[in-house]
């Protein structure tokens, strides 16, 4: 227990230990009343044996209060003149008294050390304090965790709901209760019912579009090659540009397809163990031939060979949207360098490029459908911002973690993590 429950916890429980303890120890307002009474029943005592049996009877038995019971007490008359008693303690307590005869006199009387009186005093209730200390402690505990166990529900929620799970919801226990974190609950529930229902229609309107513009893209490869032979060598250019345009639109529908199966996690493909350096050496072989086109390569340094339980199809299309990435990025004549390696049960995968890495705004962002870093990087290198979004679902699909950094001398690394 902690955060908010601990502190509701141990406020509520030092209020109630203090109050139990300030009742139980501190003097109250009956005491000197009780000290009174008790006055009066000696004064009249001593009244009476005054009367019957005179100031020596009165003395002995003030005496005898003094001694066994600890109090110091004195009887004078109505003109004020000391009858029998300790006359230093005549400015003591008083207490009118009289005796059988109507005779009035005033008693007087104070503690000695050492006086006892159970009325006066009682011995402190240790069993007592006790018990109420410790139910006061459970109730307190009880109702600490009645609010903090919600609280941490629907945060738990919002944790996975961040973190991509679109079905993440409070539990039934808490959206039930009828109190304001009930109604946090229910909010928090319709607020990711909504988001989930935009999320999905999103990806179901680009998965949509996409298929739509296969169809028109397929006859317009076929009214190409049409105009090639009606139009000759004459038009080959302009025809050329436009095929080319064609096979970026191609590719690009390729991708959104790619990352709105990603997002549904639409594939029948069954987990298996998988030796990772041979499926990154696989991908990173066709990657260097295509680097190799434009000057470039891709190295491959294996300092381990761990295992991971995966869908191979998802993890090299994960790793083959980020060596793309780096080739692209990388100048003519350097290298793209990739690592595998094992740490802290985790596989790893690191690749960095030799490139004009990304501004520090733009590295948690990359992974974000569409976005591009800079004018000039979009339309030099001809990347659309869905290659690094479709790789971190991918590794996501397999409860990884992808994330990128500047490296040291420039470039930038993008490491990925995989659970063993």
């Amino acid at each position: 227990m902690r955060g908010i429950a601990l502190t509701i916890f141990l406020s509520f429980w030092l209020i109630f230990a203090v109050l139990i303890a300030a009742f139980a120890v501190l003097p109250n307002e009956g005491s000197s009343v009780r000290f009174a009474d008790h006055l009066h029943q000696h004064g009249l005592v001593a009244a009476g044996l005054f009367e019957r049996e005179g100031k020596e009877a009165c003395d002995a038995y003030m005496a005898v209060l003094a001694e066994r019971g600890r109090m110091a007490m004195s009887l004078v008359d109505a003109s004020g003149q000391l009858v029998c008693g300790d006359a230093a303690a005549t400015h003591a307590t008083r207490r009118v008294v009289t005796d059988g005869a109507g005779a009035s006199f005033t008693a007087a009387g104070t503690a000695l050390d050492g006086f006892r009186d159970l009325r006066l005093r009682p011995s402190f209730p240790y069993t007592a304090v006790v018990l109420a200390i410790l139910v006061s402690g459970i109730v307190c505990f009880l109702v600490a965790r009645s609010l903090a166990r919600p609280i941490r529900d629907v945060r738990d929620a919002s944790h996975r709901l961040a973190a991509g799970d679109l079905q993440a919801r409070a539990s039934a226990a808490t959206s039930v209760r009828h109190d304001e974190i009930g109604d946090l609950g229910r909010d928090f529930n319709a607020m990711a019912g909504r988001i989930e229902a935009l999320v999905t229609a999103q990806n179901q309107l680009l998965s949509d579009i996409s298929h739509e513009l296969r169809s028109p893209l397929a006859r317009l490869h076929v009214a190409l090659e049409l105009a090639r032979r009606k139009a000759g060598s004459a038009a080959e250019t302009d025809l050329a540009r436009i095929e080319t345009e064609a096979d970026r639109m191609n590719d690009l529908i390729g991708r959104v397809l790619s990352l709105a199966r990603a997002e549904h996690d639409e594939t029948a493909e069954a987990a298996a163990r998988l030796d990772l350096a041979a499926l990154v050496r696989d991908v990173a072989a066709d990657a260097d031939f295509e680097a190799s086109q434009q000057d470039k390569a891709v190295d491959v340094v294996v300092s381990a060979h761990p295992t991971v339980n995966g869908r191979a199809t998802l993890i090299a299309s994960a790793v083959d949207n980020v060596l793309r990435n780096a080739v692209r990025h990388t100048p003519a004549g350097t290298r793209v360098q990739v690592a595998i390696d094992e740490a802290d049960d985790a596989a790893t995968i690191s690749i960095r490029d030799h490139g004009p890495g990304v501004p520090a705004t733009d590295i948690e962002r990359i992974f974000t459908p569409f976005h591009r870093v800079g004018i000039d990087r979009s339309q030099s290198s001809g990347g659309v911002g869905l290659g690094l979004a479709i790789a971190r679902r991918a590794i996501a699909l397999h409860e990884g973690t992808i994330a990128a950094e500047n490296a040291a001398g420039g470039g930038l690394r993008v490491t990925i993590r995989l659970p063993r």
